[in-house]
Order: structure tokens, then C-alpha cells, then sequence
């Protein structure tokens, strides 16, 4: 996992959790862009997430593939 997806995923923890406590502070209808914010993050985080791991998965299959054996000639 890289640092940017660290400090993303920390990110949303720490949103979620001020989110929940505005939430119980001055109420849920004003803390609602707070929750939203945080399910960005996390939909970025899931997108990331996705895309790293089909190129690892894409770059399992280039090295994987078995080298081709020349040809030798007879004569």
C-alpha cells in the first residue's frame, strides 16, 4: 500500500468519526456533508484500490508467461 493510500485511508477514519460526533453534538442533518465527504474518500480509496490491483494482476501475467523457445536450425 502506498502513503498516499495511507493518509486517505486514515482520512476516512478520522471523517467518519468527527462526522459521528457532530452527529451526536448539534444533530445528523447538520453533519450530513460531513458522512458524505467521508463516503468520497472511501469510493477514491475502493477506486484506487481496484486499480492497483489490476495492474499487479496484469503484471503477474506479463512475467508469467513462459519465454518462447528459438527455433534451431537444421542443416
Amino acid at each position: 500500500m502506498k502513503l498516499f493510500d495511507r493518509i486517505l485511508f486514515a482520512l476516512i477514519i478520522c471523517t467518519f468519526v468527527i462526522g459521528i460526533d457532530q452527529a451526536i453534538v448539534i444533530g445528523l442533518t447538520e453533519s450530513y456533508w460531513i458522512f458524505m465527504f467521508s463516503l468520497a474518500l472511501l469510493f477514491l480509496y475502493g477506486y484506487r484500490k481496484g486499480q492497483r490491483q489490476a495492474r499487479e494482476k496484469e503484471g503477474n501475467k506479463k512475467t508469467s508467461k513462459k519465454p518462447m523457445k528459438k527455433k534451431q536450425k537444421h542443416g
